[in-house]
């Protein structure tokens, strides 16, 4: 073996490192998480949160080996991350070249991922990610292995014409939880956002109320149906309220859809 030449930069030496060996030192990472994780209580080991996300890290470099510009024209890099939420440990950090969509190569380091929480002794396992990380053609395998998911799911024309024809009493009010005040109430600040919408007559668009409901649904790419939640935001756009209230109201409709794993749906049943 040559001896490695003394490094003039910190790129100089990371670009002597490959995605294989940078693989590898997450692997050595992640298997001495697992003996700690292995060493907390059963209240821990219930359930594993794994999600993943693709984040945009810019820059202004010209001479960055591997960027590329994505579709709102921003150079850099877009990096995927596999992380236990539990514990907001980041199990896998990607580098991938800018242009890449969110999902590429997404399943092979979530099923390491549940690899590693199923070693530890993890009792439940549920992968969350937003549309981009539906991946309908690995759904089953992960149905089939025990594993539960809630990803987000494109609003595609069959999944509208499907959220049309419910039933006015398929869908509910939505009650989100609502975060406990402190217990030293702080003086509120003006809103200095809402003040610069108004100023300038900007459109104000806010929710009025959001429904939800549930539906089986069975993509393409899969053998088994699984539950869909959509939900219906009942949003309204304002203009000029000081000047005239209730001036320039408009009301319309917005539906967000969501994959759920089917044992989701035999639970509601």
């Amino acid at each position: 073996m040559s001896p490695l030449t003394d490094p003039t930069t910190a790129g100089d030496f990371c670009r002597r490192f490959t995605s294989f060996d940078v693989l590898a030192l997450l692997e050595v990472f992640n298997e001495t998480r697992i003996k700690v994780w292995k060493q907390q209580d059963k209240a821990f080991l219930q359930r594993a949160v794994i999600d993943a996300d693709g984040t945009m890290v810019e820059t202004t470099g010209q001479c960055k080996q591997g960027i590329d510009i994505n579709h709102k024209g921003q150079w850099g890099y877009h990096p995927l991350i596999v992380s236990l939420a539990n514990t907001g440990e980041p199990l896998y950090v990607v580098n991938r070249s800018g242009n890449r969509p969110s999902h590429e190569g997404a399943h092979f380091y979530l099923n390491q991922a549940v690899g590693h929480c199923r070693n530890a002794g993890f009792r439940e396992i549920l992968l969350r990610g937003d549309t981009d990380f539906s991946q309908t053609e690995h759904l089953d395998k992960w149905d089939d292995n025990g594993v539960k998911f809630v990803f987000g799911i494109d609003a595609m024309p069959q999944l509208y014409e499907l959220a049309e024809q419910l039933p006015l009493d398929a869908w509910r009010l939505l009650q989100r939880e609502q975060q406990e005040p402190p217990s030293q109430p702080r003086t509120k600040q003006d809103n200095v956002k809402q003040e610069i919408v108004e100023q300038r007559e900007f459109n104000n668009i806010r929710t009025i109320r959001e429904y939800v409901a549930e539906f089986d649904y069975q993509p393409h790419a899969c053998r088994k149906k699984y539950r869909i939640v959509v939900v219906w935001k009942d949003l309204e756009t304002l203009r000029d309220v000081e000047v005239n209230p209730g001036a320039n109201r408009q009301r319309w409709l917005d539906l967000r859809f969501a994959a759920c794993s089917a044992w989701r749906a035999a639970e509601r049943r």
